[in-house]
């Protein structure tokens, strides 16, 4: 995995689109404890605590200078490990029921699939913590035709806005960004240039929803209960207002997902009798 060149500017662009990850904060009733792996600096969690402050917070990161940095700023009820002994631990230790638990993966999962890293961690951990929720919100690529083209007025109003050598790096890496699938992910990272070389190797759309279902929940004990799939509105705006070109709407980046742990419960379903 290529280091991160620049800790400041990395975390930033983490935290552009708060609002954007706490999208599940409503959606997962009863929970008590937020368990954020791949926390990074603890930007979401600090978010959080300042909207939710009775709530139970731990942040995990594989990277320990992310968690001595979040732990410079840690909070009242917060708190944030790289070992994952400790993290259990902690969560023994709060003695908070697991249908009370949600785990969130904020915008790490294609890190994880692209660097092949932590694959085997992620059911280990889920399948010792068993939440009722598990969250996830990252960057997917998904079009009725992932083989379509954009324009040629469009391809060439973008040669003609960024520089040349960023633009050959991303096509010599990933190929031409006439196909639409390529130009959004040159969208998503192309502003990224202080950490430029670790931006354009990695995959931004490393893995499918069957890849991550069959990785989160591999005994199918999860129900889906929120698939939201769009166009991050920083990113539409982005390519507007800096690029020049309309994203349109045969296209998502982003997506977010809720699956549900409810166990055996005797509840009557309302769905229709086959």
């Amino acid at each position: 995995m290529l280091k991160i060149e620049n800790y400041s500017i990395y975390n930033d662009r983490m935290r552009r689109s708060m609002w954007d990850k706490a999208f599940f904060m409503d959606k997962v009733p009863g929970t008590e404890l937020i368990v954020d792996y791949g926390c990074a600096d603890g930007s979401l969690i600090r978010f959080l605590h300042s909207l939710f402050p009775t709530m139970c917070f731990i942040g995990f990161d594989i990277d320990p200078a992310m968690v001595a940095q979040a732990n410079l700023h840690r909070s009242e009820n917060t708190w944030f490990f790289s070992n994952e002994e400790e993290l259990l631990r902690m969560i023994e230790t709060l003695g908070i029921e697991r249908r009370r638990i949600a785990v969130n993966f904020s915008s790490v999962m294609h890190e994880i699939f692209h660097y092949d890293c932590e694959r085997a961690m992620i059911p280990r951990l889920i399948g010792q913590i068993a939440p009722r929720y598990l969250v996830v919100r990252d960057m997917m690529f998904h079009s009725p035709d992932e083989q379509a083209t954009v324009s040629a007025a469009a391809v060439e109003r973008i040669r003609q806005r960024v520089p040349a050598q960023q633009l050959a790096d991303f096509e010599n890496r990933w190929g031409s960004i006439s196909l639409r699938k390529n130009l959004a992910h040159f969208i998503l990272k192309y502003k990224y240039t202080e950490n430029w070389e670790r931006e354009c190797a990695e995959n931004y759309f490393s893995y499918t929803l069957e890849n991550l279902t069959g990785l989160l929940d591999p005994q199918g004990l999860y129900r889906p209960v929120v698939m939201n799939r769009y166009i991050l509105p920083w990113c539409r705006y982005d390519a507007q207002n800096n690029l020049g070109v309309e994203m349109g709407q045969e296209m998502t980046t982003h997506f977010s997902l809720i699956l549900s742990r409810d166990g055996q419960q005797d509840w009557v379903s309302l769905d229709t009798k086959a």
